[in-house]
């Protein structure tokens, strides 16, 4: 098959707007991602918005949305942030299992008791305070005497994050707590 100077050229025209087309998207994308990051960080962004951004993956926009709805104590984000519990990245279900620790959801004790040891060490009084509301215990900041405690209510098994306890207990109905259905 042969190609002409036309054919040629033309899909080169095409693959350049094609490139261009793509480049744009992209920047496009870039600016929506930092315009909403700003928003949260300046606190402009409405509940609405907060909530609709914990469907994000973006780890740097969840974590500071997290963190805004625990500072407004915001309930509407409550099943989308329990979600987030597991998540692998260390910001994002610490600042889940803060949120939902700040309105009393017991499905972040496990994530609490696990964050104990956080590199976030600012934020360890918080993390007492939620615990010591939703469990009436006292502990401080020893992880280990929280973590006999949390064995102790669950038929002395070992402490482990990766088993879904936190899905288990569901949101606070103002009940006592119970960790074992």
């Amino acid at each position: 098959m042969r190609f002409s100077k036309h054919r040629v050229g033309a899909s080169l025209g095409i693959a350049i707007l094609i490139a261009i087309g793509a480049a744009e998207w992209w920047v496009h994308r870039l600016q929506k991602r930092v315009d909403d990051i700003e928003r949260v960080w300046e606190g402009k962004a409405s509940d609405t918005e907060l909530v609709n951004f914990l469907a994000s993956n973006d780890k740097i926009l969840l974590s500071n949305t997290l963190t805004e709805l625990e500072h407004r104590r915001v309930v509407g984000g409550r099943d989308s942030a329990a979600k987030l519990l597991t998540d692998p990245d260390i910001h994002v279900w610490y600042c889940a299992g803060l949120y939902l620790g700040c309105l009393g959801d017991k499905r972040s004790i496990p994530c609490l008791i696990r964050g104990l040891d956080h590199p976030a060490w600012r934020s360890r009084p918080r993390v007492v305070e939620y615990l010591k509301s939703m469990t009436g215990q006292d502990f401080g900041e020893e992880k280990q005497a929280w973590v006999a405690w949390w064995s102790a209510q669950n038929n002395n098994e070992k402490f482990d994050f990766s088993w879904d306890k936190t899905q288990q207990l569901g949101p606070t109905n103002g009940s006592p707590i119970r960790l074992r259905p």
